[in-house]
């Protein structure tokens, strides 16, 4: 298996400004890439920052995204239903960079977008432990808090890309959740609920792929469970299970889909097998951009996770019909 270690103090070596690169159990250090990149014009190109929130109750499963490019910002929100095994609503909006603020302090999980039809903020309240989120996107309206304190440890990683480039995640899963979620005319409780989140601040290269799933929710046997994955970007370094308190390491994930019928089931794996899943996708999210110089694809399927996880203890986990997304990205910035 894996190990983590602690995260460092700091994104670079003091000394040597070597990225301090790695996989750790726990939270990131201020993020500041003016080093790497000390031209204004390289980071309004290639600095990406974006904060994703998860919530995902017996009902329902809604997210809520701030994205902010250097060039361009948006939001989204989306609201699956279990029952009905689709989107029932999915809303975005578009507009300048100085729209969205996402700190470059982890710790903080700290954003702000103000965009035509969207206003959104999202931050640490009180002594830190508990996570404010205040969202209206179109008609979707969410208010929920996110309280960290009996939630098991995120898992964070450093990692260098081509073209000597450079990210910095954060995945956080299990939080208890407690609000309410109304889209069109319908309301639903996320008392109960379980949070995540997926905080993410990099300088990127000019072609940008990645296919990336994250589940919540409750195996067989009873187990708060939540899985994160990743194939390309950062790799291994970020893919973690967590079953009520705990986090364990995982290996890269694989996903076999068809791009072009990304609603047909998936395949998701890690290299030696541990994770043994297949997603059935009732709906998905997407955005696509095509301006000669900017080309992106970005995809969200969502539905329900079912197979096996055989966790690094020698216990085998059962899902069945358990939340989550998966995602294709595929971007020229």
């Amino acid at each position: 298996m894996r190990q983590l270690t602690s995260p460092p103090e700091a994104l670079l070596d003091a000394g040597t400004r070597a990225l301090h690169a790695g996989s750790f159990r726990g939270g990131l250090p201020p993020v500041d890439f003016s080093v790497l990149a000390p031209r204004a014009m390289d980071r309004l190109l290639r600095h990406k920052r974006w904060l994703y929130l998860s919530l995902i109750s017996e009902e329902v499963m809604v997210a809520v995204a701030l994205v902010r490019l250097g060039y361009a910002a948006n939001a989204f929100a989306f609201v699956h239903g279990r029952a009905e095994g689709r989107l029932l609503a999915d809303r975005s909006a578009l507009g300048l960079p100085v729209g969205v603020r996402v700190s470059d302090d982890p710790s903080l999980l700290a954003g702000e977008g103000r965009l035509p039809g969207a206003r959104i903020s999202v931050g640490r309240r009180g002594k830190g432990e508990e996570l404010v989120l205040e969202a209206q996107v179109h008609d979707v309206r969410i208010s929920a808090r996110l309280d960290a304190a009996s939630a098991p440890p995120p898992i964070a990683a450093i990692a260098s890309l081509p073209e000597d480039r450079a990210v910095a995640t954060e995945k956080g899963a299990l939080l208890r959740v407690r609000g309410e979620v109304r889209c069109k005319d319908r309301w639903f409780s996320l008392d109960g609920a379980l949070g995540g989140y997926d905080y993410s601040n990099g300088l990127l290269p000019r072609r940008t792929m990645w296919r990336w799933g994250f589940a919540q929710g409750w195996a067989r046997s009873g187990e708060r469970v939540a899985l994160n994955l990743v194939e390309g970007m950062s790799g291994a370094a970020e893919c973690a299970l967590w079953i009520d308190g705990e986090m364990f390491p995982l290996e890269e994930g694989r996903f076999v889909c068809n791009p072009e019928r990304p609603l047909d089931p998936w395949e998701v794996r890690t290299e030696d097998g541990a994770v043994d899943l297949r997603f059935s996708p009732g709906g998905a999210h997407e955005d696509r951009t095509d301006l000669r110089y900017v080309r992106s694809r970005f995809l969200q399927p969502t539905g329900v996770y079912s197979g096996t996880i055989r966790v690094p203890d020698g216990r085998v986990l059962e899902l069945r019909e358990v939340l989550g997304v998966t995602e294709l990205q595929d971007v020229l910035w």
